[in-house]
C-alpha cells in the first residue's frame, strides 16, 4: 500500500515591516519635563547624585580601557 504525505505550503512572500515614526526631540523633551515635574526635591537630588555617579563610573571605565 502506498502512503501519500501532504507537505504544508509555505508562502515565499515577505510581509513589509510596519513603519513607526519616532517621537521628535521636542516631544521627548516635553515628556521628560512632565515626568520630572512630579518629582519631589529630595527625589531630584537623589537622581542627580545617581546620574553623577553613573557618569563618573563611565569615565573610569573609558579611562581604564584607554590605559589597557
Amino acid at each position: 500500500m502506498l502512503t501519500a504525505t501532504c507537505e504544508p505550503t509555505v508562502a515565499k512572500s515577505t510581509s513589509s515591516a510596519q513603519i513607526e515614526t519616532l517621537p521628535s526631540d521636542l516631544e521627548i523633551s516635553q515628556r521628560v519635563l512632565r515626568i520630572r515635574s512630579s518629582w519631589s526635591i529630595s527625589e531630584r537630588i537623589r537622581r542627580r547624585h545617581e546620574a553623577e555617579q553613573r557618569f563618573a563610573d563611565l569615565l573610569d571605565q573609558l579611562v581604564g580601557n584607554e590605559a589597557a
